[in-house]
Protein backbone atom coordinates (compact mmCIF):
# COMPACT_ATOMS: atom_id res chain seq x y z
CA UNK A 1 0.00 0.00 0.00
CA UNK A 2 3.09 2.66 1.10
CA UNK A 3 4.54 1.98 -2.73
CA UNK A 4 1.26 3.01 -4.34
CA UNK A 5 1.18 6.48 -1.71
CA UNK A 6 3.84 9.21 -2.00
CA UNK A 7 5.15 9.92 0.67
CA UNK A 8 3.75 13.49 1.28
CA UNK A 9 0.15 11.31 1.75
CA UNK A 10 2.18 8.52 3.92
CA UNK A 11 3.55 11.39 6.15
CA UNK A 12 0.00 13.15 6.43
CA UNK A 13 -1.84 9.76 7.85
CA UNK A 14 1.32 9.12 9.97
CA UNK A 15 0.41 12.20 11.45
CA UNK A 16 -3.28 12.34 11.92
CA UNK A 17 -3.68 10.50 14.77
CA UNK A 18 -2.12 13.26 17.17
CA UNK A 19 -4.41 16.17 16.09
CA UNK A 20 -7.56 13.44 15.95
CA UNK A 21 -6.35 13.05 19.91
CA UNK A 22 -6.12 16.46 21.02
CA UNK A 23 -9.73 16.75 19.13
CA UNK A 24 -11.14 13.73 21.04
CA UNK A 25 -9.64 14.71 23.76
CA UNK A 26 -11.39 18.01 24.13
CA UNK A 27 -14.80 16.36 23.37
CA UNK A 28 -14.36 14.25 26.37
CA UNK A 29 -13.48 17.20 28.70
CA UNK A 30 -15.83 19.42 26.69
CA UNK A 31 -18.62 16.92 26.79
CA UNK A 32 -17.75 15.69 30.68
CA UNK A 33 -16.72 12.40 29.20
CA UNK A 34 -13.82 11.50 31.21
CA UNK A 35 -13.22 7.57 29.66
CA UNK A 36 -13.36 9.04 26.22
CA UNK A 37 -10.16 11.67 27.36
CA UNK A 38 -8.55 8.54 28.65
CA UNK A 39 -8.85 6.26 25.79
CA UNK A 40 -7.55 8.79 23.59
CA UNK A 41 -4.53 9.33 25.83
CA UNK A 42 -4.20 5.50 26.05
CA UNK A 43 -4.07 5.43 22.20
CA UNK A 44 -2.05 8.66 21.26
CA UNK A 45 0.79 7.05 23.94
CA UNK A 46 0.57 3.52 22.41
CA UNK A 47 0.95 5.32 18.92
CA UNK A 48 3.84 7.58 20.27
CA UNK A 49 6.05 4.86 21.46
CA UNK A 50 5.17 2.56 17.95
CA UNK A 51 6.28 6.17 15.63
CA UNK A 52 9.25 6.38 17.75
CA UNK A 53 10.25 2.79 18.68
CA UNK A 54 8.76 0.37 16.91
CA UNK A 55 10.18 1.63 13.29
CA UNK A 56 12.50 -0.88 13.08
CA UNK A 57 13.08 -4.99 12.66
CA UNK A 58 11.50 -6.46 15.94
CA UNK A 59 14.45 -8.75 15.61
CA UNK A 60 16.18 -5.83 17.67
CA UNK A 61 16.01 -6.56 21.26
CA UNK A 62 14.68 -3.06 22.67
CA UNK A 63 12.23 -2.77 19.76
CA UNK A 64 10.70 -6.92 20.63
CA UNK A 65 10.50 -5.83 24.54
CA UNK A 66 8.52 -2.54 23.69
CA UNK A 67 6.12 -4.10 21.14
CA UNK A 68 5.39 -7.32 23.61
CA UNK A 69 4.97 -4.56 26.45
CA UNK A 70 3.12 -1.89 24.46
CA UNK A 71 0.73 -5.54 22.94
CA UNK A 72 -0.06 -6.13 26.79
CA UNK A 73 -0.19 -2.50 28.55
CA UNK A 74 -2.99 -1.15 25.33
CA UNK A 75 -5.66 -3.89 26.15
CA UNK A 76 -5.29 -3.91 30.27
CA UNK A 77 -5.79 -0.01 30.03
CA UNK A 78 -8.50 -0.16 27.26
CA UNK A 79 -10.29 -2.63 30.16
CA UNK A 80 -9.78 -0.37 33.22
CA UNK A 81 -11.18 2.71 31.22
CA UNK A 82 -13.84 0.76 30.01
CA UNK A 83 -15.07 -0.24 33.85
CA UNK A 84 -14.30 3.04 35.19
CA UNK A 85 -17.34 5.00 36.23
CA UNK A 86 -17.66 8.62 34.98
CA UNK A 87 -15.61 10.96 37.51
CA UNK A 88 -14.29 14.69 37.25
CA UNK A 89 -11.21 14.96 35.45
CA UNK A 90 -9.34 16.61 38.57
CA UNK A 91 -10.71 14.93 41.41
CA UNK A 92 -8.68 13.00 43.04
CA UNK A 93 -9.23 9.49 41.09
CA UNK A 94 -9.48 11.74 37.64
CA UNK A 95 -5.80 12.96 38.25
CA UNK A 96 -4.50 9.61 39.61
CA UNK A 97 -6.07 7.67 36.25
CA UNK A 98 -4.39 10.08 34.28
CA UNK A 99 -1.16 9.97 35.82
CA UNK A 100 -1.56 6.03 35.58
CA UNK A 101 -1.76 5.64 32.03
CA UNK A 102 1.00 8.50 31.70
CA UNK A 103 3.22 7.31 33.63
CA UNK A 104 3.38 3.88 32.79
CA UNK A 105 4.49 4.77 28.90
CA UNK A 106 6.57 7.40 30.31
CA UNK A 107 8.30 4.43 32.33
CA UNK A 108 8.33 2.42 28.70
CA UNK A 109 9.87 5.43 27.03
CA UNK A 110 12.56 6.26 29.14
CA UNK A 111 13.60 2.43 29.76
CA UNK A 112 13.43 2.50 25.58
CA UNK A 113 15.72 5.74 25.36
CA UNK A 114 18.34 4.19 27.36
CA UNK A 115 18.35 1.00 25.70
CA UNK A 116 17.64 -0.85 28.38
CA UNK A 117 14.51 -2.98 27.82
CA UNK A 118 16.62 -5.58 25.66
CA UNK A 119 17.85 -6.22 28.93
CA UNK A 120 15.41 -7.55 30.91
CA UNK A 121 15.40 -10.27 28.02
CA UNK A 122 18.04 -12.32 30.25
CA UNK A 123 16.41 -12.24 33.86
CA UNK A 124 12.88 -13.61 32.00
CA UNK A 125 12.59 -17.37 33.08
CA UNK A 126 12.47 -19.74 29.49
CA UNK A 127 8.52 -20.13 29.88
CA UNK A 128 7.72 -16.36 29.76
CA UNK A 129 10.19 -16.19 27.11
CA UNK A 130 8.21 -18.97 24.95
CA UNK A 131 5.17 -16.82 25.81
CA UNK A 132 6.86 -13.83 23.82
CA UNK A 133 8.32 -15.33 21.24
CA UNK A 134 6.09 -16.60 18.89
CA UNK A 135 6.04 -17.26 15.21
CA UNK A 136 3.08 -14.16 14.67
CA UNK A 137 2.78 -10.75 15.60
CA UNK A 138 1.05 -10.69 19.16
CA UNK A 139 2.65 -13.09 21.25
CA UNK A 140 1.04 -15.50 23.45
CA UNK A 141 1.16 -13.39 26.36
CA UNK A 142 -0.51 -10.56 24.34
CA UNK A 143 -3.46 -12.95 23.27
CA UNK A 144 -4.17 -14.43 26.52
CA UNK A 145 -3.96 -10.31 27.78
CA UNK A 146 -6.27 -9.44 25.21
CA UNK A 147 -8.61 -12.41 25.86
CA UNK A 148 -8.85 -11.42 29.71
CA UNK A 149 -9.41 -7.87 28.90
CA UNK A 150 -12.18 -8.67 26.64
CA UNK A 151 -14.40 -9.77 28.99
CA UNK A 152 -14.81 -6.87 30.90
CA UNK A 153 -14.96 -4.40 27.71
CA UNK A 154 -17.99 -6.67 26.66
CA UNK A 155 -19.52 -6.45 30.10
CA UNK A 156 -19.23 -2.94 29.90
CA UNK A 157 -21.03 -2.67 26.93
CA UNK A 158 -23.84 -5.20 27.13
CA UNK A 159 -24.49 -3.54 30.63
CA UNK A 160 -24.70 -0.19 29.90
CA UNK A 161 -25.23 -0.36 26.22
CA UNK A 162 -24.12 3.49 25.92
CA UNK A 163 -22.34 5.06 22.52
CA UNK A 164 -19.07 5.18 24.83
CA UNK A 165 -18.70 1.98 25.36
CA UNK A 166 -19.66 0.96 21.71
CA UNK A 167 -16.69 2.61 20.92
CA UNK A 168 -14.61 1.91 23.25
CA UNK A 169 -15.34 -1.93 22.02
CA UNK A 170 -14.47 -0.79 18.56
CA UNK A 171 -11.24 0.81 19.75
CA UNK A 172 -10.30 -2.21 21.20
CA UNK A 173 -10.83 -4.59 18.44
CA UNK A 174 -8.98 -2.21 16.10
CA UNK A 175 -6.32 -2.77 18.71
CA UNK A 176 -6.28 -6.50 18.48
CA UNK A 177 -6.45 -5.77 14.84
CA UNK A 178 -3.58 -3.50 14.45
CA UNK A 179 -0.98 -5.71 16.60
CA UNK A 180 -1.75 -9.16 14.81
CA UNK A 181 -1.26 -7.82 11.42
CA UNK A 182 1.75 -5.27 12.72
CA UNK A 183 4.19 -6.14 9.49
CA UNK A 184 1.31 -3.79 7.19
CA UNK A 185 2.60 -0.50 6.25
CA UNK A 186 0.65 2.46 8.09
CA UNK A 187 -1.43 -0.01 9.77
CA UNK A 188 -1.16 1.64 13.52
CA UNK A 189 -1.77 5.46 11.80
CA UNK A 190 -4.71 3.71 9.99
CA UNK A 191 -6.47 1.78 12.94
CA UNK A 192 -5.34 4.41 15.41
CA UNK A 193 -7.32 6.95 13.25
CA UNK A 194 -10.26 4.67 12.92
CA UNK A 195 -10.72 4.51 16.57
CA UNK A 196 -10.20 7.84 17.45
CA UNK A 197 -12.65 8.55 14.89
CA UNK A 198 -15.55 6.30 16.29
CA UNK A 199 -14.38 7.96 20.13
CA UNK A 200 -15.50 11.58 18.36
CA UNK A 201 -18.56 9.87 16.71
CA UNK A 202 -20.07 8.52 19.77
CA UNK A 203 -19.71 11.48 21.89
CA UNK A 204 -21.62 13.82 19.37
CA UNK A 205 -24.32 10.62 19.66
CA UNK A 206 -24.03 11.32 22.98
CA UNK A 207 -24.46 14.67 23.00
CA UNK A 208 -27.39 14.44 20.35
CA UNK A 209 -28.91 11.94 22.54
CA UNK A 210 -29.07 14.37 25.60
CA UNK A 211 -30.65 17.07 23.43
CA UNK A 212 -33.21 15.07 21.76
CA UNK A 213 -33.87 12.27 23.08
CA UNK A 214 -36.35 12.23 26.89
CA UNK A 215 -33.72 10.31 29.19
CA UNK A 216 -37.44 9.25 30.81
CA UNK A 217 -38.96 8.05 28.08
CA UNK A 218 -36.87 7.47 25.55
CA UNK A 219 -38.27 8.76 22.85
CA UNK A 220 -37.74 12.22 20.84
CA UNK A 221 -37.96 15.27 23.24
CA UNK A 222 -39.23 18.51 22.39
CA UNK A 223 -36.20 19.89 20.98
CA UNK A 224 -36.52 17.13 18.33
CA UNK A 225 -40.60 18.44 17.65
CA UNK A 226 -38.90 21.39 16.52
CA UNK A 227 -36.52 20.09 14.35
CA UNK A 228 -39.24 18.15 12.67
CA UNK A 229 -41.81 20.91 12.69
CA UNK A 230 -39.45 22.88 10.71
CA UNK A 231 -39.30 20.55 7.96
CA UNK A 232 -43.20 19.62 7.13
CA UNK A 233 -44.87 20.59 4.21
CA UNK A 234 -48.40 22.33 3.59
CA UNK A 235 -49.96 19.44 4.37
CA UNK A 236 -49.64 17.70 8.44
CA UNK A 237 -52.04 16.99 11.41
CA UNK A 238 -50.68 17.20 14.95
CA UNK A 239 -52.00 15.61 18.27
CA UNK A 240 -51.70 17.08 21.20
CA UNK A 241 -51.95 14.43 24.15
CA UNK A 242 -52.05 14.28 27.83
CA UNK A 243 -52.33 12.03 30.30
CA UNK A 244 -56.10 12.21 32.31
CA UNK A 245 -55.60 12.97 35.85
CA UNK A 246 -52.11 12.94 36.38
CA UNK A 247 -51.10 14.74 39.26
CA UNK A 248 -53.43 13.18 41.55
CA UNK A 249 -52.42 9.79 40.12
CA UNK A 250 -49.28 10.87 41.73
CA UNK A 251 -50.59 12.06 44.72
CA UNK A 252 -52.05 9.04 45.51
CA UNK A 253 -49.07 6.47 44.17
CA UNK A 254 -46.31 8.46 44.07
CA UNK A 255 -43.70 10.29 41.80
CA UNK A 256 -42.07 6.86 41.12
CA UNK A 257 -45.53 5.06 39.85
CA UNK A 258 -46.10 7.83 37.49
CA UNK A 259 -43.09 7.62 36.23
CA UNK A 260 -44.01 4.41 35.25
CA UNK A 261 -46.91 5.53 33.74
CA UNK A 262 -45.11 8.26 31.38
CA UNK A 263 -43.29 5.43 29.99
CA UNK A 264 -45.70 3.54 29.39
CA UNK A 265 -47.84 5.93 27.82
CA UNK A 266 -44.78 7.06 25.76
CA UNK A 267 -43.96 3.02 24.47
CA UNK A 268 -47.70 2.87 23.22
CA UNK A 269 -47.70 6.24 21.80
CA UNK A 270 -44.46 5.66 19.90
CA UNK A 271 -45.70 2.41 18.12
CA UNK A 272 -47.90 4.61 16.45
CA UNK A 273 -48.72 3.32 12.70
CA UNK A 274 -50.12 5.52 9.65
CA UNK A 275 -47.13 7.07 9.39
CA UNK A 276 -47.23 8.75 12.78
CA UNK A 277 -44.49 9.64 15.46
CA UNK A 278 -44.51 10.56 18.65
CA UNK A 279 -43.05 12.94 20.96
CA UNK A 280 -42.40 13.94 24.58
CA UNK A 281 -43.94 17.67 24.32
CA UNK A 282 -43.33 18.21 28.28
CA UNK A 283 -44.17 16.86 31.53
CA UNK A 284 -47.27 14.67 31.05
CA UNK A 285 -47.91 15.90 27.40
CA UNK A 286 -47.32 14.19 24.14
CA UNK A 287 -47.12 15.57 20.45
CA UNK A 288 -47.81 13.37 17.45
CA UNK A 289 -46.91 14.13 14.68
CA UNK A 290 -48.82 13.10 10.85
CA UNK A 291 -46.78 14.56 7.74
CA UNK A 292 -49.01 14.45 4.89
CA UNK A 293 -52.25 13.94 6.87
CA UNK A 294 -55.27 15.42 7.31
CA UNK A 295 -57.27 15.11 10.50
CA UNK A 296 -59.75 12.86 8.93
CA UNK A 297 -56.72 10.70 7.89
CA UNK A 298 -54.76 11.14 11.20
CA UNK A 299 -58.04 10.57 13.62
CA UNK A 300 -58.46 6.15 13.04
CA UNK A 301 -54.49 5.80 14.25
CA UNK A 302 -55.13 8.19 17.25
CA UNK A 303 -58.14 6.77 18.44
CA UNK A 304 -56.78 3.27 17.86
CA UNK A 305 -53.90 4.22 20.18
CA UNK A 306 -55.95 6.22 22.96
CA UNK A 307 -58.26 3.06 23.37
CA UNK A 308 -55.11 0.63 23.15
CA UNK A 309 -54.09 2.57 26.13
CA UNK A 310 -57.52 3.13 27.81
CA UNK A 311 -57.55 -0.60 27.92
CA UNK A 312 -54.12 -1.20 29.29
CA UNK A 313 -54.12 -3.18 32.80
CA UNK A 314 -51.67 -1.09 34.95
CA UNK A 315 -50.50 -3.18 37.75
CA UNK A 316 -50.15 -0.80 41.06
CA UNK A 317 -47.49 -2.90 42.74
CA UNK A 318 -47.82 -1.98 47.03
CA UNK A 319 -44.94 0.85 47.83
CA UNK A 320 -45.02 -0.40 51.59
CA UNK A 321 -44.01 -4.66 50.55
CA UNK A 322 -41.16 -5.53 52.84
CA UNK A 323 -37.56 -5.37 51.86
CA UNK A 324 -37.57 -9.56 52.77
CA UNK A 325 -37.47 -11.77 50.52
CA UNK A 326 -39.86 -14.17 52.87
CA UNK A 327 -41.84 -11.52 54.33
CA UNK A 328 -42.21 -10.32 50.72
CA UNK A 329 -43.82 -13.94 49.48
CA UNK A 330 -45.41 -14.43 52.08
CA UNK A 331 -47.60 -10.60 52.16
CA UNK A 332 -47.79 -11.45 48.06
CA UNK A 333 -49.73 -14.84 48.75
CA UNK A 334 -52.10 -13.09 51.17
CA UNK A 335 -52.39 -10.25 48.78
CA UNK A 336 -51.92 -11.78 45.51
CA UNK A 337 -53.87 -9.33 43.28
CA UNK A 338 -52.52 -6.04 42.74
CA UNK A 339 -54.26 -2.66 42.13
CA UNK A 340 -55.30 -2.10 38.50
CA UNK A 341 -56.24 1.37 37.11
CA UNK A 342 -57.04 2.42 33.48
CA UNK A 343 -54.41 5.18 32.33
CA UNK A 344 -56.35 7.21 30.21
CA UNK A 345 -55.67 10.33 27.60
CA UNK A 346 -57.35 13.23 26.31
CA UNK A 347 -56.23 14.36 22.50
CA UNK A 348 -56.70 17.44 20.54
CA UNK A 349 -56.23 17.31 17.04
CA UNK A 350 -55.53 20.13 14.61
CA UNK A 351 -54.39 19.83 10.95
CA UNK A 352 -52.37 22.17 8.99
CA UNK A 353 -54.17 24.94 6.87
CA UNK A 354 -53.94 28.58 5.09
CA UNK A 355 -55.55 30.30 7.90
CA UNK A 356 -52.57 28.99 10.22
CA UNK A 357 -49.92 30.71 9.97
CA UNK A 358 -46.98 28.27 11.12
CA UNK A 359 -46.49 25.09 13.48
CA UNK A 360 -46.50 26.87 16.49
CA UNK A 361 -50.59 28.28 15.30
CA UNK A 362 -51.37 24.60 14.65
CA UNK A 363 -50.10 23.86 18.52
CA UNK A 364 -52.25 26.24 19.85
CA UNK A 365 -55.23 25.14 18.07
CA UNK A 366 -54.51 21.80 19.05
CA UNK A 367 -54.33 22.39 22.81
CA UNK A 368 -57.62 24.44 22.31
CA UNK A 369 -58.96 21.13 21.04
CA UNK A 370 -57.30 19.24 23.57
CA UNK A 371 -59.01 21.04 26.95
CA UNK A 372 -62.22 20.68 24.90
CA UNK A 373 -61.77 17.04 25.55
CA UNK A 374 -60.80 17.25 29.29
CA UNK A 375 -64.30 19.42 29.59
CA UNK A 376 -66.57 16.77 27.77
CA UNK A 377 -65.54 13.85 29.90
CA UNK A 378 -61.70 12.96 29.22
CA UNK A 379 -60.59 9.54 27.53
CA UNK A 380 -61.73 11.55 23.94
CA UNK A 381 -60.00 12.48 21.01
CA UNK A 382 -61.27 16.37 19.97
CA UNK A 383 -60.62 17.94 15.98
CA UNK A 384 -60.29 21.02 15.42
CA UNK A 385 -61.44 20.96 11.61
CA UNK A 386 -63.03 17.29 10.79
CA UNK A 387 -66.43 16.57 12.97
CA UNK A 388 -66.76 13.03 12.80
CA UNK A 389 -70.00 11.19 13.92
CA UNK A 390 -69.78 10.61 17.96
CA UNK A 391 -69.43 7.08 18.85
CA UNK A 392 -70.82 5.64 22.26
CA UNK A 393 -67.95 5.28 24.90
CA UNK A 394 -67.43 2.42 26.78
CA UNK A 395 -66.59 2.63 30.53
CA UNK A 396 -64.05 0.29 31.98
CA UNK A 397 -64.31 -1.81 35.09
CA UNK A 398 -61.17 -0.38 36.59
CA UNK A 399 -60.35 2.47 38.70
CA UNK A 400 -59.75 5.58 36.88
CA UNK A 401 -56.82 7.66 38.47
CA UNK A 402 -55.02 8.63 35.40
Amino acid sequence: MATQLSHEYQQIITLTPYPLACIVALLGYGFKRSRILFTALNLSGAYWLIQNGLQTSLNQPDAFVLFSTISVLLPVHMALIAIYKERGLFTPVGVIRIAFIVLTYLTLYISWAKGSLGLYLADLPMSMLEMLIHQYYLSEAAAITFTLCLIPVLLSFTLRKTYTDAALLASFISALVMLSKFDQSLISALFVSASLIALAISVMQNSYQMAFIDELTAIPARRALQDKLATLGKKYTLAMCDIDHFKKFNDTYGHDVGDQVLKMVAAKLNQVSGGGKAYRYGGEEFTLVFAGKSEEEALPYIEQLRETIANYPMHIRNQDRPKDNDQGQQQRQLRAKSEVVSVQISIGICEKTAELADAHAVIKKADEALYRSKKNGRNCSTTVHYKPKPKPTRRGQRKDYA
